[in-house]
């Protein structure tokens, strides 16, 4: 409950105040003029008697040798009342008048971009409340403005990170295509071999250029999905099939388990591969030569949890609280010269918040990783209709 007095109640409280001084002052004013008047004229104290007696009524001869007295009180006491008024006017104009140079100076604080400040309350409750409206600005444009330098940071470690990892392609481009005009290639064989070189090179070259694109697209809202009913069995069995194929070029194993039966999701069927493809691309650069890869699918509280498991070198306990971070990527994978921007599951997770879904990590350090995904299965009635 606020209870800070309004500048209302402080005004009435002020001229109360000033009543009550002004009457007090008066009281004693009188009584010092009465005292010495009793004090220095002859007879003053009868004087006084006569004066009282002819102010109720009773026939005197007046209080007339009492009137300078009188003008000389009114005087003083009017000197006094206004002095009182004038200080306790001072008083709270001082007040409100410091009140309003700290909120102007915080208002002048927020139009100049200062923002490491912080706005105190204030005595009165009308400009306390403008003070915590200043104060709520200055915490959303601090936020904002954090916010904002977090950004700038990550899109240069984006360009940094793009840069390193585009660089070492377009080497080894470049290298094997001087070999082939240089005539080193010299053979077929050789030349299918520089070329299948060249052609995974511009592979990993599309998938980095395609991370910034989706990126931008999901930084900037403009991310654009195309829904439909997905059968998720025969969805996930093709896509087995062919990462059988990329696991066992990469010297790994791969098995996959999918369930019989219809489980239909609502899904952009691009957007939901590109998920996969990263879990499994995933799976193959950190695993161990001869590690084994698994797909595998189950229902799951009204939906389907599909997982990615590999058994590779896992990923330690710090990192796995920021894997879903943008451009996030441990040190150990920089330094073997892993390839990636550290957007992958950042991308992932946004594409599977926007199908009403989750994904995690589990892991554990030498001993792999698995990833799930869970996403709502529709009714029945919904897409059969």
């Amino acid at each position: 409950m606020d209870k800070k007095i309004t500048l209302r109640g402080q005004v009435l409280r002020t001229c109360l105040l000033m009543l009550a001084l002004s009457l007090v002052l008066g009281l004693v004013a009188i009584g010092v003029m009465m005292a010495l008047f009793a004090a220095k004229v002859p007879n003053g104290e009868q004087f006084l008697v006569d004066s009282f007696a002819f102010l109720f009524g009773k026939q005197t001869y007046g209080p007339r040798r009492f009137v300078p007295y009188m003008i000389v009180v009114g005087v003083v006491l009017c000197l006094l009342v206004a002095a009182v008024c004038i200080l306790l006017t001072s008083r709270l104009t001082g007040r409100m008048t410091a009140t309003l140079k700290t909120l102007r100076q915080a208002a002048d604080n927020l139009r100049d971009g200062e923002l490491d400040f912080q706005i105190l309350s204030c005595d009165f409750r009308e400009m306390d409340q403008v003070a915590q409206s200043l104060e709520s600005v200055r915490r959303r444009l601090k936020a904002a403005a954090v916010a904002e330098a977090a950004a700038q940071e990550e899109r240069g470690l984006l360009m940094a990170n793009l840069s390193h990892d585009l660089r070492t392609p377009i080497t080894a481009i470049k290298g094997y295509v001087e070999g082939i005009r240089d005539g080193i290639a010299n053979t077929p064989e050789k030349q299918d071999h520089y070329l299948g070189i060249i052609y995974n090179k511009s592979l990993l070259m599309e998938k980095l250029v395609r991370n910034m694109s989706d990126f931008s697209e999901y930084e900037l809202g403009r991310m654009q999905y195309h829904f439909e009913y997905v059968d998720l069995a025969p969805f996930l069995g093709d896509l087995g099939e062919e990462y059988a194929e990329d696991a066992r070029q990469s010297q790994m194993t791969f098995t996959s388990r999918i369930p019989g039966g219809r489980y239909v999701v609502t899904a952009d069927r691009g957007k939901l591969k590109r998920v996969l493809d990263n879990l499994i691309s995933n799976a193959i650069k950190y695993g161990r030569p001869g590690g084994a890869i698994a797909l595998t699918a189950e229902e799951y509280e009204g939906g389907i949890v599909i997982q990615v498991s590999d058994n590779g070198k896992g990923i330690s306990a710090e990192a796995l609280r920021h894997v879903f971070d943008s451009f996030y990527r441990e040190d150990t994978a920089r330094t073997s010269a892993v390839p990636g921007s550290g957007l992958g599951l950042a991308i992932c997770r946004s594409i599977v918040s926007s199908h009403h879904g989750k994904i995690w990590l589990t892991s554990e350090e030498g001993e792999g990783t698995r990833a799930f995904i869970y996403l709502p299965l529709q009714k029945e009635e919904d897409w059969l209709g």
